[in-house]
């Protein structure tokens, strides 16, 4: 497999990934959902295999989205960027909140890290 291939396949699989833990959805349930092995929806989601279009149309149906969700420029998870799936997890559950709940949800994270930081 070629350098543009391999990230491409990782590409696709950070996708999966992404949108699998958007959903909260353990690997276990997707594979369920969409009939699969779960070691083989790990390997997508590593980009060791490449997923087929019925595999991905699988996947799509399965998390209720659809191909286009998955291919969105707005999402463009990074392979080796795990915190920055986070924060655009994070992101999209506050775009749909008031500003005063932004801010409590502001506190709360505040008080846990202190809370941490004194452990």
């Amino acid at each position: 497999m070629d350098k543009d291939t391999s990230k491409a396949t990782c590409n696709i699989g950070s996708r999966i990934r992404y949108q699998r833990k958007l959903h909260n959805m353990s690997q276990e349930k997707l594979a369920l959902a969409a009939s699969m092995n779960p070691a083989f929806i790990g390997h997508l989601e590593r980009g060791e295999k490449s997923p087929t279009v019925t595999t991905l149309e699988k996947i799509t149906s399965a998390l209720d989205i659809s191909l286009g969700d998955l291919f969105s420029d707005s999402v463009e998870p990074d392979c080796s960027d795990v915190r920055a799936m986070h924060y655009e997890r994070i992101k999209l559950m506050l775009d749909g909140l008031s500003d005063e709940d932004v801010a409590a949800v502001s506190d709360i994270i505040t008080n846990i890290i202190q809370l941490k930081n004194n452990s």
